[in-house]
């Protein structure tokens, strides 16, 4: 299983990353920022070079955990997205002001300052989790021409295959928001994901 835990800035995705593997066996953990794409296109390139070792994993008998600002929609956009056993994302969520907050506390990246649009892309997220039809040009001309966004976009808000669990860490503490993941993954492993293989999603 490839669990995608995704989300804008400072929702609580690398603290994540960093402290769930010891709540999670057999769950090969990791951080997005640990291969840094400064634009959409590398964004989407790498997200396929995380399905690769992810599909690694998988062979060896392991699920894999990504935490990643790329929204499910970019994710079932890769090329090897077919070849995963099975799909489940959560947006990591919190409010426009916790969120700007969070930031100003960890210390401002120049890179990266927060902007309103910082606000908008969580805004979209938040959106894209419920309706795969909403403002889908936000995303499906980011990646190299082999990513396939028609492989969604006639997917209506409602259709089963679009499950995005969200999870609120506006009030959530570190170990907090550490729990809800895990129980998260506990509940995906244990129903049968839509989005494998076997149920050819993608046709």
């Amino acid at each position: 299983m490839f669990f995608l835990v995704s989300g804008a800035a400072a929702a609580g995705k690398s603290t994540v990353a960093r402290r769930i593997p010891n709540l999670l066996p057999n769950v090969e953990c990791h951080d997005s920022d640990d291969k840094p794409a400064p634009d959409e296109y590398l964004r989407c390139r790498t997200l396929e070079e995380w399905i690769v070792l992810a599909l690694n994993a998988q062979r060896e008998g392991r699920d894999f955990l990504l935490a990643a600002q790329s929204p499910l929609g970019e994710l079932l956009a890769c090329p090897s997205a077919p070849e995963l056993d099975g799909i489940s994302a959560c947006l990591l969520d919190c409010s426009d002001t916790t969120r700007i907050a969070r930031i100003r506390a960890r210390g401002i990246d120049p890179r990266w300052p927060p902007t309103q649009h910082t606000l908008n892309w969580a805004a979209w997220h938040r959106v894209h989790a419920w309706d795969p039809q909403w403002e889908p040009h936000v995303i499906n001309g980011n990646g190299p021409h082999t990513h396939r966004y028609d492989r969604w976009l006639n997917w209506a808000q409602g259709d089963e295959r679009w499950r995005v669990e969200v999870l609120d860490t506006t009030e959530a503490g570190i170990e907090r928001t550490l729990e809800m993941i895990a129980e998260w993954v506990a509940f995906e492993r244990a129903r049968d994901s839509l989005l494998s293989a076997k149920t050819r999603w993608w046709e």
